[in-house]
């Protein structure tokens, strides 16, 4: 069991703690909340359905920063009153004070692992489907903010030149052509000076009213023709999953390890099997017969599949480092709390918090860079910031040990 003296280390701690986290995942959440707002036109009910989304999200950036100013402060103030010194003087070790902290760490560490696994993945999802808790509304917000909308899985790409309300200002819709896996051929293309578009998720279709457009149909004979007053009718899909299609921030680790198998089962065995049917009609003598459209997409599609998978692992990677940045946080902000004893607490904070910011998230998002364009090995790319801390570590915490 500990003792008072760690006890006493360690509620002080947890208290600064609190509230320094209290106070800077306020600033952080208002500030991301309103880009947001400003961005996506919500409403007051809409932000507030949506703070308590946002919060965990922050917490894997809120949380090792306001640790790092608790130990800072706290091992700062017990150092300036000789409270250490008093401790080394009835024959502990530094660790004693120093163990309630390192616990801690370690404990906030597991939690952001446990929480970065799943909680935090679907409180993003979540925090998207209160924006976007509509279809109609979900179109627009994503059309004003994107300028298009690009789903593969809707017959036509849509783009604008602003978005006004619900009407659409120099809109332009691509047919996609038949071919599903060449997205870029395009079947008509319609252009208008306005359009709205109402959704009747009832008969899965999307009603376009078009104002002053001109229609141009691609085949062996163009042709292009002037309709004002027209609608244009989109089929689409009868769920709401159109547009809510998962980004790698709201899929869990889960759904990350499974979508990358598959990858792994696509590389390993696409391209091989286009290969082996184009060498079985080459082999027979009928060449006419080999798909090479296939093959060609076959070994393109390989590109984006390891792209993916590699996109995937970095993701893995970065939410296990920064879930440890808590505990290297606390073994460098203690030390360095009690050497700056006779200073002010700030000066103690910021020693520890430049580096941070200088060295440890630019070599996180560098190592973020390099992991996805496979130029380095993930582990090696994401835990490159973590090292470094615990170098700094390894250079402050024995002066702290032997005095």
């Amino acid at each position: 069991m500990p003792g008072i003296l760690q006890r006493y280390v360690a509620g002080e701690v947890l208290r600064a703690f609190l509230l320094a986290l209290l106070t800077i995942t306020t600033v952080i959440v208002l500030f991301m909340v309103m880009i947001e707002a400003a961005k996506m036109g919500l409403t007051p009910r809409e932000i507030l359905n949506l703070v308590p989304y946002v919060i965990p999200g922050s917490l894997p950036y809120t949380i090792p920063v306001s640790l790092l100013f608790a130990v800072t402060v706290v091992y700062g103030r017990l150092a300036s009153d000789n409270e250490v010194i008093a401790v080394k003087t009835a024959g502990l070790s530094a660790w004693t004070v120093l163990r309630p902290s390192v616990v801690l760490g370690f404990g906030l560490s597991a939690l952001m692992l446990y929480l970065s696994w799943a909680p935090i993945p679907r409180a993003n999802n979540l925090a998207k489907l209160i924006v976007f808790k509509n279809m109609e509304e979900m179109f627009y917000k994503f059309l004003k903010r994107d300028r298009e909308f690009n789903n593969t899985r809707w017959p036509f790409l849509i783009k604008v030149r602003d978005v006004e309300g619900k009407v659409m200002l120099g809109p332009t819709f691509k047919q996609r052509g038949r071919d599903p896996k060449n997205p870029t051929q395009f079947g008509m293309i319609v252009q208008a000076q306005r359009a709205t578009l109402h959704f009747d998720t009832e008969h899965s279709n999307a009603r376009v009213y078009l104002d002053r457009a001109e229609v141009q149909r691609i085949g062996p004979q163009d042709d292009v023709v002037i309709v004002n007053d027209k609608y244009l009718d989109i089929p689409i899909p009868n769920d709401n999953k159109l547009l809510l299609e998962k980004r790698i921030q709201e899929r869990t680790t889960s759904e990350l390890v499974e979508e990358q198998a598959t990858f792994r089962w696509l590389m390993a065995q696409e391209r091989k099997r286009q290969a082996m049917a184009a060498a079985l009609w080459i082999g027979s003598g009928r060449i006419n017969r080999v798909s090479w459209d296939q093959v060609q997409r076959s070994f393109l599609d390989y590109g984006t599949w390891d792209m993916r998978w590699k996109e995937y692992e970095t993701e893995k990677h970065l939410r296990i480092a920064m879930s440890c940045g808590s505990f290297f946080f606390v073994m460098l902000g203690a030390p360095v709390g009690i050497l700056f004893a006779r200073r002010d607490f700030l000066s103690a904070f910021i020693s520890c918090f430049v580096p941070i910011i200088i060295l440890y998230y630019p070599l996180t998002l560098l190592g973020v860079n390099l992991s996805k364009e496979g130029l380095l090995n993930a582990t090696l790319a994401l835990w490159s910031g973590n090292a470094v801390l615990a170098v700094l570590t390894g250079l402050v915490l024995p002066s702290v040990m032997k005095h």
